[in-house]
């Protein structure tokens, strides 16, 4: 089906009003009226910006249908990210939730003549609409949306399962400071089924008292690490009491959903680069000391982006002007360079870089 769909990525406020105008276009070749064109470029506007709100990103897809001599336009628009728990409560007017696409769906679904959601929760939602210049008269209800495989329920449609596959390529770098031989910083990938876990640890200090430490973290992480990045870090917290203490970056990566949970406490830096350039921000303190409340935050992973993870040992102020091979070069090779290009000799250095791919 969606080798015959045109197709838009939405990331930010251009994608929503291109999908807009895209709308216009579609509505005009099927033949519809001034008042339904409307109703229609209304709806993905509201599609549009639920996706950019709770998602993050997503896609629109605009595909022809024909029922006899009506013609009309379905509207697909889909995306990664957590998924509605209860579509019952979502479709009831007023209902507001932190999931996907929750208000605004009543007004889409009375908009067109024809309406299906799915949604996996931690993995994507899809909605379908259709308008016709036309309505086929004594038609059942969503009747051509069922034909084309287009069904409301809990679980996502097949193609949106097949969009949420994303893959990553991982990477991790360390250097100890100028005259030490072991480093009190060190970088962590692992993997448990579609999640992938990132961290930083950064022992107090360099040199064998903090690669002691450093060690210590990445032992209790590689067997204690979950989705729950907050449980994760307030655990290793109780872990490094009566230790020099240190400081931490963790995120966890769903392979399925492309949804990345992230906290952070001290001075480690989390940064994006791709579909918008953003970072995440690290709570004050000192694992095993004292430590505000780690805070949780979240993104959408894309086949275009660069994640960068990494310790205070790497200079903080360089852009992607600084280093333009980021938007094409290997996770290797990326995490590798931004250590020996940026890192600083007085002190340890580690970043860890993930890439998306499709």
């Amino acid at each position: 089906m969606d080798e015959a769909a045109t197709v838009i990525h939405i990331r930010s406020e251009v994608d929503a009003t291109r999908s807009v105008a895209e709308a216009s276009r579609q509505c005009r070749e099927a033949g519809l009226g001034a008042v339904d064109s409307q109703a229609v470029a209304t709806a993905v506007s509201e599609l549009v910006r639920n996706i950019l709100k709770y998602a993050g990103s997503g896609e629109i897809l605009f595909r022809k249908a024909e029922s006899g001599p009506a013609r009309g336009v379905i509207v697909t628009a889909r995306d990664r990210g957590p998924g509605i728990e209860d579509i019952e409560a979502a479709m009831c007017d007023h209902f507001s939730s932190s999931g996907t696409l929750g208000l605004g769906l009543p007004g889409v679904k009375r908009m067109m003549d024809e309406f299906a959601i799915s949604s996996e929760p931690g993995v994507c939602t899809t909605v379908s609409c259709l308008k016709w210049n036309d309505p086929p008269r004594n038609a059942m209800p969503n009747q051509t949306l069922k034909k084309l495989g287009i069904n409301s329920g809990v679980h996502a449609a097949a193609d949106c399962q097949a969009n949420a596959a994303l893959k990553i390529e991982c990477a991790v770098h360390t250097r100890p400071c100028t005259g030490e031989r072991v480093s009190g910083d060190i970088g962590m990938i692992e993997t448990r089924d579609h999640l992938t876990m990132l961290a930083v640890f950064d022992g107090l200090g360099h040199g064998p008292e903090a690669n002691k430490v450093a060690c210590q973290a990445r032992d209790f992480l590689r067997h204690h690490w979950c989705e729950d990045v907050i449980g994760t870090m307030q655990a290793l917290h109780e872990e490094m009491r009566g230790s020099i203490g240190g400081v931490a970056g963790l995120a966890v990566i769903n392979t399925l959903s492309g949804n990345v949970r992230y906290t952070g406490v001290g001075n480690t830096v989390y940064r994006l680069f791709g579909s918008r350039n953003t970072r995440l921000i690290s709570t004050a303190g000192n694992l095993g000391q004292q430590i505000r409340s780690p805070q949780l935050q979240q993104h959408a992973l894309t086949e275009e982006d660069v994640v960068l993870l990494y310790s205070d040992g790497i200079k903080d102020r360089f852009e992607l002007e600084d280093y333009p091979q980021l938007r094409y070069q290997g996770a290797e090779t990326i995490a590798r360079t931004v250590v020996e290009r940026f890192g600083k000799h007085h002190d340890d250095a580690t970043c860890v870089a993930v890439r998306g791919h499709r």
